[in-house]
C-alpha cells in the first residue's frame, strides 16, 4: 500500500530533504554540538539522513492520506514549511557565523533578510504543490494577499526573535548561539500556524 502520494511527491520531497541536510549544516556548525565537525563524511550523512526522512515522512503521509485529504495537504505543506524553516534558521546562522553577532539591531536585518527567502520559498512550494491550484495562474492580486500576509508574518518572527535576544537574553550560562535558535525556533511555532491559516484561507482560498 503506497497512499495517495504521487511519483512526483516523492520527487519533491526527495529536494526538499537534500535542502533539509544542506541548510542544516551551517546551523550545526554554529551551535557546535558536541562530537559534531563539519567534515565530507559527516556533511553527506546529515544530507542523506534528511533525504531519507523526508522520503519516509511522505510514506507516512501518503499513508494517512487515504483517510484524511486535508491531512496530506497539511504534510505537505508541513514539508515545504520545514525547508523553509531551515533556510531561514539556515541564512540566520550564517550571518552570525560570519559577522559573530547574535543580539541587537543587525539581527533584525539578519533575520528579516532570512525570513523574506525562506518565505518566498514557501509561496513557490505551497502554489505549486501543496495549494496547487489547477490551471490556474499566479496572478497580482493573490500575490498581494501573499505580501500581506508575510509582512505580518514578519512582524511577528523578527519581533520575537529581537525580543528574546535583545530585550530578554541568554540565560546565565547559556551560549549565544544556543539562545539565538532556541528564540528562533520559538518564532517560528505561531508563524508556521499563522502562514497555514493565510495560505489556505487567504492567498490560495478557493
Amino acid at each position: 500500500m503506497t497512499g495517495v502520494a504521487t511519483k512526483k511527491d516523492y520527487y519533491l520531497v526527495s529536494i526538499i530533504g537534500l535542502l533539509f541536510g544542506a541548510f542544516a549544516l551551517p546551523i550545526l556548525e554554529n551551535l557546535q554540538p558536541p562530537q559534531w565537525e563539519l567534515t565530507l563524511a559527516s556533511g553527506a550523512v546529515t544530507i542523506i539522513g534528511f533525504f531519507l526522512f523526508a522520503n519516509f515522512s511522505m510514506w507516512i503521509a501518503g499513508l494517512i492520506g487515504l483517510r484524511s485529504p486535508t491531512m496530506f495537504q497539511f504534510a505537505k505543506y508541513g514539508a515545504a514549511g520545514a525547508l523553509s524553516a531551515f533556510i531561514d534558521l539556515g541564512i540566520l546562522n550564517i550571518f552570525s557565523l560570519i559577522f559573530k553577532v547574535y543580539s541587537g539591531p543587525l539581527i533584525i536585518l539578519f533575520n528579516s533578510v532570512g525570513f523574506l527567502i525562506a518565505t518566498t520559498n514557501a509561496y513557490f512550494w505551497n502554489r505549486l504543490w501543496a495549494f496547487k491550484k489547477e490551471g490556474e495562474r499566479p496572478n497580482l492580486k493573490e500575490y498581494s494577499r501573499f505580501i500581506c500576509v508575510t509582512f505580518t508574518g514578519l512582524l511577528l518572527n523578527t519581533g520575537i526573535v529581537y525580543l528574546m535576544t535583545s530585550v530578554i537574553g541568554a540565560p546565565e550560562g547559556m551560549g549565544e548561539p544556543l539562545w539565538e535558535n532556541i528564540s528562533k525556533f520559538t518564532a517560528i511555532v505561531p508563524n508556521v500556524m499563522w502562514n497555514f491559516v493565510g495560505y489556505k484561507f487567504i492567498i490560495f482560498k478557493p
